[in-house]
């Protein structure tokens, strides 16, 4: 079962986020997993990504909807530049789900979009080791009034999903097509 938890040392995340931003870290333990433990990022975090959950699903939607008119990017927008590349191959500039990658080495994958409300990354980083661990790291930069708005009116949902994701994942057979 995943549970808040403080953003690792080793993050590249560390680098990108500055005190007045907005952060949070989920994490659950990957052991009994060694298909997670030793899966590549990108196929690890689209394995995340692609969790079918119908209640978040059904949330993105409505979110797609009630934005929209206000300019920001929805999910079918993003999907658009999706790639035909194998998720393993993917690279920076590339897309995981409507995510796009900025950073990728063997323990963390850094995703996001940048936008005029917020900038947003988030972090998929996996400990290896004796206790495995996958964490989950959302760092958003508010641009304006409207990204702080924004921001607060969705997070009770972002904290939900974020922990219904790492938890589905972890449950969840990876697929051979991964």
């Amino acid at each position: 079962m995943s549970v808040s938890d403080t953003l690792p040392k080793e993050s590249v995340l560390n680098t990108y986020y500055s005190p007045r931003d907005y952060l949070d870290v989920f994490s659950v333990s990957l052991e009994g997993r060694p298909d997670l433990q030793e899966a590549d990022m990108r196929v690890l975090a689209d394995h995340m990504l692609m969790a079918d959950i119908g209640w978040m699903n059904a949330l993105l939607s409505l979110r797609d909807k009630v934005v929209k008119p206000l300019g920001l990017k929805t999910t079918d927008d993003l999907a658009l530049e999706q790639s035909d590349t194998p998720v393993a191959e993917r690279q920076p500039g590339d897309r995981i789900g409507f995510f796009r990658i900025f950073r990728v080495n063997e323990n963390e994958i850094v995703l996001g979009e940048d936008d005029w409300h917020q900038d947003f990354r988030l972090s998929v980083f996996r400990r290896q080791g004796t206790r495995p661990r996958v964490y989950a790291s959302t760092c958003c930069k508010r641009h304006n009034l409207f990204g702080h708005a924004y921001l607060a009116l969705i997070l009770p949902f972002h904290k939900k999903i974020a922990s219904a994701v790492l938890d589905k994942a972890v449950a969840q057979k990876m697929s051979s097509a991964a």
